[in-house]
């Protein structure tokens, strides 16, 4: 090979590797993996989903989707179905049994926790028994391990369930569910319970009269390096900031004590409507927190905190007015490979694909850049009313995701795979290259003309 040629070659490989090197992560990819659809019309199914973890004991993360509105055990008694992930079929249906206990209001994974090999789940049913329930489901039959019931009338327990991660060091996963009652004077509570015996380790209560605490609640990781694990509960109607500007609380795992108060910004924020946890986004070490704001800034606004400190790593604001950008929120894997997890969040009012179709969004965890947004069809479709990560439902290595649509018809979920497709270049990437690419354009020229002058 000539001299001038080497030097071509490896001004060609200099300069694909400046490309690669400058440009950043973009956009990612995702096709759909699963559709599923409600048995009948105004099932509400899709209004609650979440990966449930690996119940039938396959290899495959599956999922859990609830119906609150299923007839099949009495009007609006409601019913959760699990489905797998390696095949889509249905291994488990739960059903209501009482007129109107919505079965199925709150989905969430759990663990093992009776060890029997298989993954059990969470399920709440806000009206069952007029205070509401809230269920461990056994992943290898379906069957009821343990049923916990609320305080008083009304109580709405059950109205959000999620695993609480292991708060007491015992080496169980706990649990925690929300009570955000709307009698009138109840401030709205959340429980604490333990995954080894099912015993109340803490019970938490609102600020003041009608602040909807317990609305929404979450695993929050282990924010302060403590070794426990926390968990992180939403007021929306707390009036602290205005109005139900809302505030969203940090809770110790160790001792139960508060470490941290996010407020709303200002009236009728509806901040801490949605909330989660577990996720690392500014790679210092320490979980981090999400909460959605739905009537933030008119569109509905999503704030990233550190929580380490409690610090604003970012916020994100929605399309347009009454979208309630933030209804749902939830951190899922790294589908950029950037080593960060994203964002997943919901707009069940936006009207891109007709009145109410809605809509969800993928953002970068690192810095909020958006990466992909699934829009609804058809109007009042609701889509993004609960968003979640599916687990690795196909074993690719990845977190998918999946999003529910309740309202139009019985209602769907879907399910998809995300993957970034590599590198995509910005206006600032392509700057980046051209300025390279002359740089190496002089270099060859330089030393070709030193080859000539010297032959």
């Amino acid at each position: 090979m000539c001299k001038s040629t080497r030097v071509f070659v490896l001004s060609f490989i200099l300069l694909a590797l400046t490309f690669y090197a400058s440009a950043g992560y973009g956009q990612v990819t995702c096709g759909e993996t699963y559709l599923f659809q409600g048995d009948s019309r105004a099932d509400r199914f899709g209004r609650a989903v979440s990966g449930a973890g690996d119940v039938d004991n396959d290899g495959y993360d599956d999922v859990i989707i609830g119906a609150w509105g299923n007839d099949a055990g009495g009007p609006d008694a409601g019913q959760a179905y699990i489905y797998s992930g390696q095949t889509g079929a249905v291994i488990h249906t739960i059903i209501g049994t009482g007129f109107g206990d919505n079965v199925g209001w709150s989905v969430s994974d759990f663990t093992d926790v009776n060890t029997d090999g298989h993954a059990d789940v969470i399920i709440g049913a806000r009206d069952a028994g007029g205070t509401g329930e809230a269920y461990v489901i056994s992943g290898i039959d379906g069957s009821i391990l343990h049923t916990f019931t609320g305080v008083v009338a009304d109580d709405k327990f059950g109205f959000s369930v999620s695993g609480a991660g292991d708060v007491n060091m015992d080496g169980r996963i706990d649990l925690i569910v929300g009570a955000p009652s709307p009698a009138p004077g109840n401030p709205g509570n959340a429980y604490i319970y333990s995954g080894l015996d099912y015993s109340e380790l803490y019970a938490f209560s609102g600020e003041a009269a009608d602040d909807g605490f317990g609305r929404s609640v979450a695993c929050a990781g282990d924010v302060n390096n403590d070794g426990y694990d926390d968990v992180i509960v939403g007021a929306d109607l707390n009036d602290a900031g205005g109005s139900d500007a809302g505030r969203a609380y940090v809770y110790s795992g160790q001792d139960g004590s508060l470490l941290h108060t996010f407020t709303g910004e200002a009236t009728q924020n509806f901040f801490g409507f949605d909330v989660d946890g577990g996720v690392d986004l500014d790679t210092d070490g320490f979980p981090d927190l999400i909460v959605g704001a739905t009537g933030a800034a008119g569109t509905g606004k999503t704030y990233a905190f550190s929580g380490q400190d409690g610090s604003l790593l970012y916020d994100l604001t929605g399309e347009a007015v009454d979208d309630e950008f933030g209804r749902a929120v939830s951190g899922t894997g790294d589908l950029t490979g950037d080593g960060i997890p994203e964002l997943i969040i919901g707009a069940k009012f936006n009207d891109a694909g007709d009145n109410n179709a809605g809509r969800v969004y993928i953002h970068s965890g690192f810095d909020g850049t958006l990466l992909h947004v699934f829009t609804g069809q058809g109007i009042r479709r609701n889509l993004g009313t609960d968003v979640s990560s599916a687990g690795d439902v196909n074993r690719d290595g990845v977190d998918d995701i999946i999003i529910g649509g309740p309202r139009r018809g019985a209602g769907l979920a879907r399910v998809y795979t995300c993957l970034s497709p590599g590198v995509i270049p910005t206006l600032t990437d392509i700057g980046a290259v051209i300025f390279g690419a002359l740089l190496l354009v002089s270099i060859v020229l330089y030393v070709r003309r030193r080859s000539v002058q010297h032959a």
